[in-house]
C-alpha cells in the first residue's frame, strides 16, 4: 500500500468520434487518434519522471504522481496542448490516497482502492476540456502552485452514491485559456442548511438569515486564504490600512501580494496607506517595494517606480495594469483594515465584488537592510466575504475606497 495521486482520463464521446471518423474516413483513423492521445498524455504523466502511466482504459489512461501539485500542473498542460486540436478532447479527474499498487517487474499493471474510484468519479463531473479534483488534492496543490496561469473554482459537494459522504470537487483552470464550468455533470449535494433554506416559504425573504460570513485564521489559513482572494479575483483590487507586515517578508509577499501581481484579470492594484503610522512608510520602502521590483527581475522587466508628492505608480505589465499606492492621514479614520475586489470601470469585465477585513494581527520580527531589527504585524484572523453575500457591506467598503480614488496616479 502506498499513498499516490491517482489520475483518470477519459476521451469524452469517444463513441461519437469513433462513428464520425469511420464515416470520413475508416474506423483506424479513430485508433491513430486514441494512439495519439495516449503518447501525448504519457509523454507529458512521465517527462522527469513525475509519474507513471498504470494502464489503458480503452478511451483513457490511469496514472499515477507522487504529488498532487505536479499531478494538477501536468493535468493542465495536458489540456492545454489538446486545445487548438481538431479532435482530442478529454476530461480529468484527481483524488490522493493509499491505493494497493500491483506491479510486474518493478513496473506498475494496475491499481487498486476507493481513491482509483474516487478519480474516476471526479472525472466523471467533468466536461470535455477540464479537470476536477477532489479537496484532499486542492488542499496540498494550491498551497504549492505558484504560476500564474492556474485558477480555481470551489463547485461544492457532490453525492454519487446513497450513504457514501460527498466529494468536495475543484476545478484548477488556466485562466489565460479556458473558463471554469458553470456547473458540472452531476448532482450536487444538498446540504441540511441549504435544504432547511429552500423550505421557506418564498413569501418571507425577510425572514431569512442573512448566509454567513467565514472567520479565517490562524495565520497559515490566512496566508491560504489570501492567496486565493488574489489568484481567483478580477478588477480592481484595494487594500485599504491593510497591515504591510503580511509583505514585508519572502513568504508573506508570495502567499498575498504576488499572486495579484500575477493574476492578469487584476487589472489595478491600489494601496491606502496610513502616513500617520511612522513604520508604515518604512516598511513599504525597504520591504516591500523591493520585492516587487525583483519580482519584475525575476521576470526579465524591469519595473520602473515613478513617485511624485505622497503617491506612486508601478506599471506591472504591457497590457498597462498597475500598483499604486498614496500615503494619507488615516488616524480619524475609523474604517475597518480591509482588502477589496471591485469592478474595474475601464474594462468590459463583470465581476461580484468580495472582501476581507483583517479582525486580527500577531507580531513577527524582521531586519532591515541597515541592520536594525522591527516589528511587524502580520494578519492572524480575516472575515472572508464572499461574492454574491452581504451587498450593504461591500457597498460601503467600496464607498471608503472610492473616497481616495482621485488621489492614485
Amino acid at each position: 500500500m502506498s499513498v499516490r495521486v491517482v489520475f483518470f482520463d477519459d476521451m469524452r464521446g469517444s463513441t461519437v468520434l469513433k462513428d464520425l471518423l469511420a464515416e470520413q474516413s475508416d474506423e483506424e483513423a479513430f485508433h491513430a487518434l486514441r494512439r495519439e492521445h495516449d503518447r501525448l498524455v504519457g509523454d507529458v504523466v512521465t517527462r522527469d519522471g513525475a509519474g507513471e502511466v498504470v494502464k489503458s482504459t480503452g478511451d483513457g489512461v490511469i496514472a499515477l504522481f507522487e504529488r498532487p501539485s505536479l499531478a494538477v500542473e501536468r493535468a493542465l498542460e495536458i489540456q492545454d496542448r489538446m486545445h487548438e486540436h481538431p479532435h482530442l478532447r478529454v476530461r480529468i479527474g484527481l483524488d490522493v490516497g493509499e491505493v494497493k499498487v500491483e506491479s510486474v517487474a518493478g513496473r506498475p499493471v494496475d491499481v487498486f482502492g476507493r481513491h482509483v474510484d474516487w478519480s474516476a468519479r471526479a472525472m466523471s463531473l467533468a466536461s470535455d476540456g477540464h479537470v476536477c479534483v477532489t479537496r484532499p488534492v486542492y488542499n496540498d496543490a494550491f498551497s504549492w502552485l505558484t504560476k500564474k496561469r492556474i485558477a480555481w473554482k470551489d463547485h461544492g459537494a457532490y453525492q454519487f452514491k446513497r450513504g457514501e459522504p460527498g466529494l468536495e470537487i475543484f476545478e484548477p483552470y488556466n485562466a489565460n485559456i479556458t473558463r471554469p464550468l458553470r456547473r458540472l455533470r452531476g448532482e450536487k449535494l444538498v446540504t441540511a442548511r441549504a435544504a432547511g433554506a429552500a423550505r421557506k416559504p418564498a413569501a418571507a425573504p425577510a425572514r431569512t438569515a442573512p448566509s454567513p460570513v467565514a472567520v479565517v485564521r490562524p495565520w497559515e489559513m490566512v496566508a491560504r486564504d489570501g492567496r486565493d482572494f488574489a489568484a481567483n479575483g478580477a478588477g480592481v483590487m484595494y487594500w485599504f490600512r491593510v497591515p504591510l507586515g503580511g509583505l514585508a517578508y519572502p513568504e508573506g509577499f508570495r502567499n498575498f501580494l504576488q499572486p495579484a501581481l500575477e493574476n492578469e484579470r487584476i487589472t489595478k492594484i491600489r494601496f491606502v496607506l496610513d502616513a500617520s503610522a511612522a513604520p508604515i512608510r518604512l516598511f513599504w520602502t525597504e520591504l516591500v517595494l523591493p520585492q516587487v521590483t525583483e519580482w519584475g527581475n525575476r521576470r526579465g522587466a524591469a519595473l520602473a517606480v515613478e513617485e511624485r508628492d505622497e503617491r506612486g505608480r508601478i506599471t506591472i505589465d504591457e497590457q498597462g495594469r498597475t500598483l499604486s499606492w498614496v500615503f494619507v492621514d488615516l488616524s480619524r479614520e475609523f474604517t475597518p483594515c480591509f482588502k477589496l475586489l471591485v469592478q474595474d470601470p475601464d474594462t468590459d469585465a463583470v465581476i461580484e465584488s468580495e472582501a476581507q477585513v483583517f479582525l486580527a494581527t500577531a507580531s513577527r520580527s524582521v531586519w532591515l537592510a541597515d541592520g536594525t531589527e522591527q516589528s511587524i504585524k502580520i494578519p492572524d484572523a480575516v472575515l472572508r466575504i464572499r461574492r454574491g453575500e452581504h451587498e450593504p457591506l461591500l457597498h460601503a467598503l467600496n464607498a471608503v475606497a472610492n473616497q481616495w480614488d482621485t488621489l492614485f496616479i
